[in-house]
C-alpha cells in the first residue's frame, strides 16, 4: 500500500512548499528513518537510503522553487514546483538505486519505472490535494500579513513612524527618520531578510537597499517609477498608494540627491557604495 499511495511524500512536499527548502530537506531526511523505526517500513536496506535521498530532494526542490524563484509570485506556481520536485526526487531514486546496484550487485527494490507506475494513484492524490492545502494555508497567512500592513500604514499616516518591518504577520521593528536613513539602518543590522517592509517614500535608492537586504515584499505610500521597475526586475513584490515619476528633494526644487546618485546605476554593489 505504501508503494501505491505514497503517504510519506505528502507531508514532505507540503513542508517544502509551505516552510521552505531547509525545512523540506530536513523533514525528507528524518521521516523515512522515523517511520522505519516506528513501523518497520521502509526496510533498512535497500529502501531506507533510497527513500531518504528521494524525499530529501522532494522537500529541498519544492521549497527552493516556490520560495526562491519567480514561481512564488504566481498563484499556480505551486504546480511546476510540485512537478519538478517529483521529477527530481524520482531521478534521485534512480541514481541511488544504480549506486547500490553497482556496489552490491543486486537491489531488491522497484525500478524507477516500476515505482512510477505503481505509485500513479499516489501521484494523482498529491496533484489534487497538495495545491489546495498550499493555497488555503497561504490565503490565511496573507490575510494576517495584510492586517499587519494596514496597521503599519495607519502608523505612518499618523506620523508615528516612517517605516515598519513585518515578519510572521507581526510588526517587529519601526523606524523614524528621513530619506534612506531607515533603510540603511535596517540593512546594516540584517533586519530585512524575508520580511515585508512598509515605507512612507520609496525611491530607487531605497529600493536598492531593501532588495540587497533580501526583503520579500514592499508597500510604499509613495513609490517612484524607477523603484517599481527595480523591484520587478529583482522579483520583489511591490504595492503602493501612489506612483510618481521621481522622488524630489525636500525643497521641491529638483530630484532627490540620493535618487540622482543611483539614477543610472544598475549594479547593486556599485549603487550601495555610491550611496
Amino acid at each position: 500500500p505504501g508503494n501505491v499511495m505514497l503517504p510519506m511524500h505528502i507531508p514532505v512536499l507540503l513542508c517544502g512548499l509551505l516552510c521552505g527548502p531547509l525545512c523540506g530537506a530536513v523533514s525528507g531526511a528524518v521521516l523515512p528513518l522515523l517511520n522505519s523505526v516506528l513501523t518497520g517500513m521502509p526496510p533498512l536496506y535497500p529502501m531506507l537510503p533510497i527513500m531518504t535521498g528521494e524525499l530529501l530532494v522532494y522537500g529541498l526542490v519544492s521549497g527552493a522553487l516556490l520560495h526562491h524563484t519567480p514561481l512564488r509570485r504566481f498563484r499556480f506556481g505551486v504546480y511546476p514546483a510540485l512537478l519538478l520536485a517529483m521529477i527530481s526526487g524520482r531521478a534521485t531514486y534512480g541514481l541511488i538505486f544504480r549506486i547500490l546496484l553497482l556496489v552490491n550487485g543486486e537491489c531488491k527494490a522497484l525500478s524507477v519505472w516500476g515505482a512510477l507506475v505503481t505509485g500513479l494513484p499516489g501521484i494523482v492524490i498529491q496533484l489534487l490535494l497538495i495545491p489546495g492545502i498550499v493555497w488555503t494555508v497561504g490565503y490565511g497567512y496573507r490575510r494576517g500579513e495584510q492586517s499587519a500592513v494596514r496597521s503599519a500604514i495607519n502608523l505612518i499616516d499618523a506620523g508615528t513612524v516612517a517605516c515598519a518591518v513585518i515578519r510572521d504577520r507581526t510588526i517587529v521593528r519601526t523606524e523614524y527618520g528621513r530619506g534612506i536613513g531607515p533603510a540603511l539602518s535596517l540593512l546594516d543590522e540584517g533586519m530585512l531578510k524575508d520580511t515585508v517592509v512598509v515605507d512612507k517614500i520609496v525611491g530607487k535608492a531605497a529600493a536598492i537597499l531593501l532588495t540587497a537586504g533580501g526583503v520579500r515584499r514592499v508597500y510604499a505610500l509613495t513609490a517612484s517609477q524607477s523603484a517599481v521597475d527595480w523591484f520587478h526586475r529583482h522579483g520583489v513584490e511591490i504595492g503602493f498608494r501612489e506612483c510618481v515619476p521621481t522622488i524630489i528633494n525636500r525643497q521641491g526644487t529638483g530630484i532627490c540627491p540620493m535618487e540622482e546618485t543611483v539614477l543610472n546605476l544598475d549594479d547593486s554593489d556599485e549603487a550601495i557604495a555610491a550611496l
